[in-house]
Order: C-alpha cells, then structure tokens, then sequence
C-alpha cells in the first residue's frame, strides 16, 4: 500500500509539472507630480588661519540653521551631516611672488528637506544672502510613495494579465488561475539636479523644475492555459 501511495505522489507531481501554462513579466509605471524637495548645500571659505576660518563658518552655519527654524521648518527636516578642514598647497609657489605658499580650506554641509515647493525661491535665497555659497545637489520626492508603488504594482499585474490573454488568444487558448507570481525591482525614478554655485550670494535664489517622478513595479505571474 505505502508503494502506491508513493507511485500517486509522483505521478501527481508530474502531471502538475506538465499542465501548460504561460509566463509574461508585466510593469506598472505611475507618474507622480513631486511634493518634496532635498537639498544638500555648504558653507565654504577659504584663508591663512584655521581657526578664523572655524569660527567664520560655525557662524555663518548657525545662521542659516537660524533661518530654518524661523521659516518654522521642522527640526527634523534639516541637519549639519560633515565639516572638512584641510591645507592647500601652492605648488607654484617661489620667494619672487607675493602668492601663500599653503592655505586652509573648510567646508560645512548642511542637508535640508522641504515639504512645500513654494518656499523653495524664498529659503533658498535667504540662506544665500545668510553665507552658503554653494550648492551640492537638489533631488525631488514625494511623501505617499508607498500608495503609489501600490498603484503602480496594480498596473503591473493587469499588464501581466493583458499580455498572457493575448498570447492565450493568439493560440485560441485563454487563461486560467495564476499558479505562482514573483515581484521584482519597485523602484521610483527621482527628478535630480546637479549644479554648483560659488561666490556671492545672488539676489534671486535659482528656479526649480520639479518636472515628474516615475514609479514603477514588475510581477512575474504563471498562468494556466486552457
């Protein structure tokens, strides 16, 4: 009796195995307007005595992050991440010239999150005129990314579903119930700039274009054929 059982069991295994199916990869893509902007900037200055330059810049940071707080952005949307001191060498330097022959360099960053566009021109000029003289990057985001990777893993299964019906179809077959379904890579496609800005602080802070994220999803799904 255990021998048949074990017969069935591999007869059963096999019969499965060989059922036909089909197998499409589907893709849902969701654009989405961003609603969050990240910005990286520094305060930089250059000179012959570190410890000027220390207190030059802890000041200057301490009055942006000033502005921060004024401009009632949370404490959590803004933080100072490194400072780097370094010495600059002058390799074309000689006795004849009136060029330093080291100097130092430092350099603060400051990582601010921004929950409303509009007060992106505003900001972005207040903490210019406040001492930061360069910009590191600008990179774009939206805050409900989990309901559009929802939206987008939606799309990607009635794409899946859609493209089996057509090759079902095509061979005067048609679907039945999905036997395994695998997810891939969700991924969202963030608008980013890179841009640098050195020197004076301008009078009007730089435009922005937030232009549009792309969130995507994949599935692998097995159909039946019948």
């Amino acid at each position: 009796m255990k021998h048949w059982f074990i017969l069935f069991s591999l007869l059963t295994t096999v019969a499965v195995a060989q059922s036909p199916s089909v197998t499409v990869v589907g893709e849902g893509v969701v654009y989405v307007t961003p609603d969050v902007v990240n910005i990286s900037v520094s305060v930089e200055h250059e000179g012959d005595d570190p410890k000027i330059l220390r207190e030059r810049n802890a000041a200057t940071v301490a009055k942006v992050l000033e502005i921060l707080s004024k401009e009632k952005l949370p404490k959590s949307s803004y933080k100072t991440t490194y400072i780097s001191l370094h010495k600059n060498y002058n390799y074309n330097y000689n006795e004849s010239n009136d060029a330093k022959k080291t100097n130092y360099h430092i350099s603060q960053e400051i990582q601010i999150r921004i929950d409303d566009l509009t007060k992106y021109e505003t900001l972005m000029e207040k903490i210019f005129e406040a001492g930061v003289n360069n910009i590191n990057n600008v990179s774009f985001d939206v805050k409900n990314r989990d309901k559009h990777t929802q939206e987008a893993r939606l799309l990607a299964v009635g794409d899946a579903k859609a493209k089996a019906t057509l090759y079902a179809s095509a061979l005067n077959q048609s679907i039945g119930k999905a036997i395994q379904i695998k997810e891939g890579a969700s991924y969202s496609g963030m608008t980013t700039a890179n841009f640098q800005i050195r020197g004076a602080a301008p009078k009007n802070a730089p435009s922005i274009a937030e232009g549009s994220m792309t969130v995507r999803a994949q599935v692998t799904i097995d159909f039946e054929l019948k």
